[in-house]
């Protein structure tokens, strides 16, 4: 019994540094952030007060700020449909094999581990209207006018952005399913091809039951990284032109940084968590109805 004591105390005792620095940089910012939104707390003002849920009744009312959760989602959900289509296209063909295959293994994971900044920057470059690379090459080919520019319009602001982003999460998709893929029995596959099925009835029958749950898993993963993604953004559009390409994510960071009101940024952070936790669960009810449908079937 006290040997067992001595080991629960050596566990709680590895563990509390850790746990220092998440109450440190995780909880005690989150409670502050939650109790700055219930204030009128401005960089311009001497003192502050408590106003209860006016900064919240404030954004609710504020039609940028709806424009903005509506960029927001179409910011997301391309990016997440584009990223997940591309990594499990991508996985497929690491996994069904081919000349130089190993080398494109040992490179994909490059677009994810560089730095969003970075990203961002590149493909500002590849696609300036006078000099980018793809700009000059769709010029060339008569794709798009001399004149084009990406960076004119919102939507074609967007699309550039979202192509950036997608670039680099599409190898997040590509080798976790890879890996999920490479577990699958051989046997199944086999199986699959003495029955002379078709390459879509093995996916489908075969290969997709097992990578279902790490498809969902990293579709989880991508839209909560995507619905509160800045950097790319900030670096190609600054939310513009005209606000066009403004998401929730850009609207926190200039009401806290450029207009200097931080407790309304505080209630916009907490709106933009709790719109997107409501989706997750809507999510996730929506497909536990659908597994249940399909497995009563």
């Amino acid at each position: 019994m006290a040997l067992g004591r001595r080991n629960n105390a050596a566990g709680y005792i590895l563990i509390l540094p850790a746990v220092i620095m998440l109450a440190v940089f995780v909880i005690y910012p989150m409670f502050m952030n939650i109790a700055m939104s219930f204030r009128n707390y401005s960089l311009l003002r001497v003192g502050d007060q408590n106003v209860g849920l006016q900064n919240y009744r404030d954004l609710i009312g504020d039609s940028r700020v709806w424009a903005a959760v509506s960029r927001t989602f179409v910011w997301t959900i391309a990016n997440v449909a584009g990223a997940l289509l591309i990594g499990l296209g991508s996985a497929l063909l690491l996994f069904a094999g081919f000349k130089g295959s190993g080398i494109i293994k040992s490179m994909i994971l490059i677009p994810w581990v560089l730095p969003s900044v970075i990203t961002g920057y590149i493909w500002s470059l590849m696609l300036q209207e006078d000099a980018g690379i793809i700009t000059y090459i769709l010029k060339s080919l008569g794709v798009v006018a001399q004149d084009f520019s990406w960076f004119r319009t919102g939507p074609l602001s967007m699309s550039a952005a979202i192509m950036a982003n997608m670039w680099r999460a599409f190898p997040f998709f590509s080798l976790m399913i890879f890996a999920k893929l490479s577990s699958v029995p051989q046997d199944y596959i086999e199986a699959s091809e003495l029955e002379g099925v078709s390459p879509l009835q093995r996916f489908r029958y075969v290969l997709f039951p097992f990578i279902k749950p790490t498809v969902g898993i990293c579709t989880y993963l991508c839209f909560i990284w995507s619905f509160n993604a800045y950097d790319i953004l900030k670096v190609m559009t600054n939310g513009g032109p005209a606000e066009l390409t403004t998401t929730m994510s850009i609207m926190v960071q200039r009401e806290a940084f450029q207009f200097y009101e931080i407790s309304r940024a505080s209630a916009m952070s907490i709106l933009m968590f709790f719109i997107m936790l409501a989706v997750l669960l809507a999510a996730k009810i929506l497909f536990a109805a659908l597994r249940r449908v399909t497995n009563g079937r």
